[in-house]
């Protein structure tokens, strides 16, 4: 499977949380920053760029009420409905809600709002959509990761989101409903993390530039 990364990124701008309290990255701390010629890095540059224009867009849909926009009150309603819950029952809540919104499909790297539009992508989609939710709904930055991993039972990679609550990690998966902790998910070797700050591999992972 090719990993793409799409992150939905809509509504106000969260600001990072202050140093001490980022926490390490999900499935251990042990990552170090990918050299820049490293084509994963190129990849999230773009699709960072492409969400700060899919934000744009979405706060002019919100300002003018445009019909031609009509994907927007779907997704503020939804947001609405999952921010009726709080901690691992809003995380949940998200998880389930990008699930039943996007159809598995072959996809590519794809800024968030524009998966939910097409409403089908892989892993990536999902797991940006969730990662960009997860902000808009109020957490942290330093609190959202997106993680690539490779998925032993099915020998293929695959990506996730995690967010941080409660001092744990917790895994947002398109493979399944249930809400797990990043040391349930024992089948999943961690290789690359992208986040505000970049894209970073894992140590033990063997990468390939």
């Amino acid at each position: 499977m090719t990993i793409a990364v799409v992150a939905v990124t809509v509504g106000f701008v969260v600001l990072p949380a202050c140093a001490e309290e980022r926490p390490s990255d999900p499935f251990g701390n042990h990552t170090t920053e990918l050299n820049k010629d490293a084509p994963l890095v190129g990849i999230w540059e773009s699709l960072r760029d492409q969400m700060k224009l899919e934000k744009a867009y979405f706060h002019e849909c919100l300002a003018s009420k445009d019909a031609s926009c009509p994907s927007v009150p779907a997704l503020l309603q939804k947001l609405d409905e999952i921010r009726q819950n709080r901690g691992k029952a809003l995380l949940g809540h998200l998880n389930l809600s990008v699930n039943l919104m996007i159809k598995p499909a072959p996809g590519e790297w794809t800024a968030p709002l524009e998966a939910i539009t097409m409403r089908n992508g892989d892993c990536k989609s999902y797991s940006i959509a969730k990662y960009a939710g997860a902000q808009e709904l109020g957490i942290p930055a330093d609190h959202v990761r997106l993680i690539i991993v490779h998925n032993r039972r099915h020998s293929e990679d695959h990506m996730v989101a995690a967010v941080y609550q409660d001092g744990e990690w917790f895994i947002l998966d398109n493979l399944t409903n249930v809400l797990l902790r990043d040391s349930e998910k024992r089948d999943y070797e961690p290789l690359a993390v992208l986040d505000y700050l970049g894209a970073r591999r894992y140590l033990p992972a063997f990468w390939l530039d």
